[in-house]
């Protein structure tokens, strides 16, 4: 099928979300919304073949796709699975898995060359993502651990009733190490990983064209102004499942700078110190000033 894949990496809070509506706007990728059936589904379908390939197997696997956690965020029938199964004759697991995202792109009549996926579940599974799917690409997206952790607060608010409502820590000292441990197990897993692209959240909402372009000059894509339009497909089209949108209210509107430094605002200068003191390390790998 010649399709090549990107996982988008980041703690959460971070605007990968976002950076998901972005990419997935741009003709020629598409990012469907979170499930990780892919590392689910390895051990039982790693041996598929073409050759021995049948409407059962098939049936098997969209029964099993279908069942993984947030897949019904997809939207996406078994009539239409089984079609792009059946046409592309994916000849091993990774183009079976292709064949799945292929499907969701059908949804917005898309033949994509490139095929993303977006999950901070990943950041636990980095050896095997890349031993599923060699040479991917690997977008690590860094945003300023400090607004992350008033990001974490803000959602605590957000009724329990979401089904996939994220459960986050609350205390600045469990935060600060999520954030730590999080950003640099991508970095140090990646930092010399050929495909390894790394950008900050703040380039992307200050300077999108310039830091999109980072990332499309690596894929060997240009840019699309579409691309900066992603809130007017997310309003129009539900990229962003309903399920997920109450905590992801900022991707039906444009590109907002005024969150940037929130927590200069939203925390203590206890708390601020107390989180510089323990993700120093990272907060100076990825450049943020750890002045109070």
């Amino acid at each position: 099928m010649n399709k090549k894949q990107f996982f988008i990496l980041g703690n959460p809070r971070s605007g990968t979300s976002l950076l998901r509506l972005m990419l997935n706007n741009h003709s020629n990728i598409t990012v469907p919304p979170e499930c990780g059936f892919l590392l689910w589904l390895a051990q039982k379908y790693n041996s598929w073949n073409v050759i021995n390939i049948n409407k059962i197997d098939i049936d098997n696997f969209i029964s099993d796709v279908q069942a993984s956690k947030k897949f019904e965020t997809w939207n996406i029938s078994n009539l239409s699975l089984f079609e792009v199964i059946s046409r592309n004759q994916p000849k091993n697991y990774i183009e079976l898995v292709q064949c799945v995202y292929l499907a969701y792109a059908k949804l917005d009549d898309k033949e994509p060359q490139f095929l993303g996926d977006k999950n901070n579940y990943y950041i636990n599974h980095l050896e095997d993502i890349i031993t599923i799917i060699p040479d991917s690409y690997i977008i690590h997206l860094v945003r300023d651990g400090r607004d992350v952790a008033n990001s974490y607060r803000e959602i605590n608010g957000i009724s329990k009733a979401y089904k996939y409502k994220p459960t986050l820590p609350y205390s600045i000292s469990e935060i600060a190490n999520d954030w730590n441990k999080a950003n640099l197990s991508i970095f140090d897993f990646f930092h010399n990983y050929k495909n390894y692209i790394y950008i900050r959240y703040e380039d992307l909402v200050l300077n999108s064209e310039k830091t999109l372009n980072e990332i499309l000059n690596k894929l060997g894509l240009t840019f699309e102004t579409e691309m900066k339009e992603f809130y007017i497909s997310n309003a129009l089209r539900k990229i962003e499942p309903e399920e997920t949108i109450a905590w992801k209210l900022k991707t039906l509107s444009p590109l907002d700078p005024s969150n940037i430094g929130i927590y200069k605002k939203k925390l203590s200068l206890t708390e601020i110190e107390e989180f510089n003191e323990i993700a120093k390390k990272s907060l100076k790998l990825f450049d943020y000033n750890t002045e109070c």
